[in-house]
């Protein structure tokens, strides 16, 4: 797992390129989210959560914990970018009084 904040990003206008946080990859896919509850505890179903990709996280708004491997490792709030490597269990999990939104995305290496 790697934390960066959003101005750590840099400049660019090339499409699904995602050069400022892994060189060599695109956005496979992804989303945005809200959850308005306290507590909310992101890819909660049982088992671990792995991904085969790196999956990336922008925080928008809120605050909680970056939980690896069933341990809360680090903190995130809004600005954040967190990046999760291929095979890591992760969640986030919301601790502030706002809702918990954020965009994630699934990265893939350039062919």
């Amino acid at each position: 797992m790697r934390k960066l904040t959003v101005a750590d990003l840099e400049d660019h206008h090339r499409g699904a390129t995602f050069t400022s946080v892994l060189p060599g990859h695109v956005v496979q896919k992804g989303g945005f989210r809200v959850y308005a509850q306290p507590g909310f505890r992101t890819h909660d179903e049982p088992g671990r959560h792995v991904h085969t990709v790196p999956e990336v996280f922008v925080i928008v708004q809120g605050s909680g914990a970056i939980e690896i491997e069933g341990a809360e490792v680090d903190q995130f709030s809004a600005g954040d970018v967190v990046v999760f490597e291929p095979g890591e269990d992760h969640h986030l999990i919301s601790r502030g009084a706002d809702p918990l939104v954020f965009t994630w995305m699934h990265l893939e290496p350039v062919p």
